[in-house]
């Protein structure tokens, strides 16, 4: 890889409980047909993606706490962002503040943890919450979202673009400081 690459590639890492649609999301940056056929990620998925000037890496956790608990440490290390990915629900986003809690013990200061409260377009007759109570609740960052809308991958786009362009930011000053 050329030093160019190397300076505008980028760890992205999506973490969540299961079926919160983490893989739809990745599908969604993939450029790949979003379903609603639900099956589980095992272990995790991991693809490169190009937006902009960037080389995304991004990896897709599994939610089970036996994948996250044995796991999480290794894939959460070295990235540059971590989306922390609701269903908006009271019981998910209480799961994803314990979540948010266990991911700032392995990355440092300078890895933003945002929250993707997704699912918005159900029905909010089953406890969902709107993205503004669930930023209060998680005290992070927190965009709303529905992933399997296809017409949503630039939205999801633009969220990361948004996030890059900060952490480009902190990485000039970095190197400035040097």
């Amino acid at each position: 890889m050329l030093s160019s690459e190397i300076k505008s590639l980028m760890k992205i890492t999506f973490i969540g409980s299961p079926a919160v649609g983490k893989t739809t999301m990745l599908k969604l940056l993939s450029k790949n047909s979003v379903d609603r056929l639900y099956l589980p990620t095992h272990g995790f998925d991991l693809k490169t993606v190009k937006l902009d000037d960037y080389y995304l890496k991004v990896w897709d956790m599994g939610g089970q706490r036996s994948y996250f608990k044995a796991y999480s440490k290794d894939y959460l290390l070295g990235s540059d962002v971590i989306f922390i990915v609701t269903d908006s629900t009271p019981r998910n986003v209480l799961n994803s503040r314990e979540l948010i809690n266990y991911a700032t013990h392995f990355v440092g200061k300078e890895c933003p943890i945002i929250a993707i409260a997704n699912k918005q377009d159900l029905q909010k007759s089953d406890g969902r919450m709107s993205p503004n109570r669930v930023e209060d609740i998680l005290r992070v960052k927190t965009y709303g979202f529905s992933a399997i809308n296809p017409n949503n991958r630039i939205k999801l786009m633009d969220i990361i673009r948004k996030e890059l362009k900060q952490i480009a930011i902190r990485r000039r000053l970095k190197e400035i400081e040097l």
